[in-house]
């Protein structure tokens, strides 16, 4: 049986490996401290995951950091 190919107008896998690649660069040089504000800043600035943590049951437990 012969696999027919199509052209994709979106490939996922791309996007995500383009994005892993910029996080890359952008966090390469850094330490655990600069690493830890990075993703912080991060989170609290994407509205996807602001939209899951308003999601979780005030009952839910909590992480707290070890540092």
């Amino acid at each position: 049986m012969e696999t027919i190919k199509t052209k994709k107008e979106f490939d996922c896998i791309e996007m995500k490996n383009n994005i892993q690649a910029k996080i890359y660069d952008e966090t390469k040089d850094m330490n655990f401290k600069e690493l830890r504000a990075y993703i912080d800043n991060r989170l609290q600035n994407d509205s996807f995951w602001q939209r899951i943590v308003r999601n979780i049951p005030s009952s839910a437990p909590t992480m707290t950091p070890s540092m």
